[in-house]
């Protein structure tokens, strides 16, 4: 059948995609109404973070009674399952409520939490990155998540690529690593990298000075880091403060880091970058133990009446709870899927809705899909069609056909999406299939890319252009008014 040059809500159209786009049930194709083309419904949760005012400092001691603190908001949502979308009626118990608060200066970002928590445990891990040490016997147990934790991942770029994670316990032990790439794990395929299978090559993909990734990089010593029991609050808990390093300096790494001592530039908020891709999320354990088989006896268990715990054995019997869920995902290296960071001077400034969004959004699902189908048949669609099937467009991939389907009909004028192949090259990142591992190189490419214009009913101006290829690198440019798409500030939760 050949496809209609031009596509129409028909009665023909829409059998056509029933027969082509398996089970996409309930699909309607609505008129164009005033900003439904934005997706806003799907916007991520954004803070307004405000820079020190002249003669501020953080005190880096744990505790949030400083007037620097008390001057700014807590996130006004309360943190929910990780994998939210999958387990809607999931509400995080009250005596595990987390609040955030962010600020900046020249040279730091600081960030300061509150973490509720019943029993607040001393715990096994020590240390920073590349000295520990845990005092539990099971192997590789020395990393803050394998306690209850806190834990910050940031792309500065927006990219997908070269984002830090950071975690850190009660005993105020500290992990530190700069991701070159997406990892993989829980369900989430990450991009094949030569670091993981070639000990030739350069750590670059998982660079940090924790010995068993054998790389360099960490902010630590420049990094600083302090824990308090929480006092003055409703529920038992404990408080935690951060400043990291901007930039990196003498051999330590910065958040703007890109690995080899150089850093993302335009980036830096203090050259007037407006918007990081942020999340935060804590690791809550069932229980502690030093006996690995265990894991293989309780958790199964704890998972049928608990199904939001993500796995049985040690590496993944806990919870992860988070300020922005990751849209199904249940894994937190899926930084498209991230809340924003808002860069705002001393004294604040109205929340401003990143404009970028649409197209970060739609092309993080595209990217999905493909993958998904390059795992079925080595190659890459260059159509949106075949890539609505439920086997690769779904919930737990984060996923929507119907948002690529009305993308693709009903605002195809506004996001003019476009999907390039090369299904012949062998030099870009190859996916597993059943018959064939994943590597570096050695696959097909391609290239999607939406060129957004808005309509002139709208009220909006900017035009955008965005593009995401194999490797999960996203970009993403403004031209003509940079102005603020309009979100509204949700109700306060505690």
């Amino acid at each position: 059948m050949k496809f209609p040059s031009r596509l129409g809500c028909t009665a023909a159209l829409l059998c056509w995609i029933e027969v082509h786009c398996n089970d996409l049930d309930g699909v309607e194709l609505l008129q164009v109404s005033s900003r439904d083309f934005l997706f806003l419904d799907s916007y991520p949760r954004q803070y307004v973070a405000q820079r020190l005012g002249p003669g501020q400092a953080v005190v880096i001691d744990g505790n949030l009674n400083e007037s620097v603190w008390e001057e700014v908001p807590f996130t006004d949502t309360a943190f929910q399952d990780i994998a939210q979308p999958l387990f809607p009626d999931y509400v995080l118990p009250k005596e595990f409520a987390t609040h955030v608060k962010v600020r900046w200066d020249a040279d730091f970002m600081y960030v300061g939490a509150f973490i509720g928590e019943p029993w607040v445990e001393q715990g096994f891990v020590r240390g920073s990155n590349p000295s520990l040490a845990s005092t539990n016997p099971i192997s590789n147990s020395n990393v803050p998540y394998y306690d209850n934790d806190f834990e910050v991942f940031i792309d500065v770029s927006g990219s997908n690529h070269w984002y830090k994670e950071f975690e850190m316990n009660f005993n105020n032990a500290t992990y530190d690593v700069l991701w070159r790439v997406p990892d993989t794990g829980l369900g989430s395929t990450g991009v094949p990298c030569c670091a993981i299978t070639s000990s030739s090559c350069e750590r670059y993909c998982m660079n940090s000075s924790w010995p068993p990734f054998g790389g360099t990089w960490s902010m630590f010593p420049h990094m600083k880091t302090a824990t308090a029991r929480a006092s003055g609050w409703a529920i038992p808990g404990w408080t935690v403060e951060i400043a990291f390093p901007l930039r990196p300096s003498q051999g330590v790494g910065g958040l703007l880091s890109a690995g080899h001592g150089t850093y993302i530039e335009n980036a830096d908020p203090n050259a007037g970058a407006k918007f990081w891709s942020v999340d935060f999320s804590r690791a809550e354990h069932p229980f502690f133990t030093s006996n690995s088989s265990l894991f293989g006896q309780l958790c199964p268990s704890i998972q049928k009446t608990q199904p939001t715990l993500l796995g049985d054995d040690q590496w993944s019997c806990y919870w992860e709870w988070v300020w922005q869920d990751l849209g199904g995902h249940r894994y937190m290296h899926n930084p498209d899927t991230f809340g924003f960071l808002q860069f705002a001077p001393f004294g604040g400034e109205e929340l401003c809705g990143n404009v970028r969004w649409p197209a970060r959004y739609i092309l993080a699902q595209v990217y999905q899909a493909q993958v998904a189908y390059a795992q079925r048949f080595g190659n890459y669609s260059s159509r949106v069609w075949p890539l609505l099937g439920r086997e690769f467009c779904r919930l737990d991939n984060g996923c929507h056909a119907r948002t690529l389907l009305q993308v693709a009909t009903k605002y195809r004028e506004i996001y003019n999406l476009k999907i390039l192949v090369d299904n012949e090259a062998a030099t870009c990142v190859r996916y597993a299939t059943n018959s064939i591992g994943s590597n570096y190189t050695g696959g097909p490419c391609f290239n999607a890319s939406v060129d957004m214009r808005m309509p002139s009913w709208s009220g909006l101006h900017s035009r955008v252009h965005a593009q995401i290829r194999e490797d999960r690198l996203l970009e993403v440019e403004v031209t003509g008014t940079h102005e603020c798409l309009p979100i509204a500030r949700r109700p306060h939760v505690f």
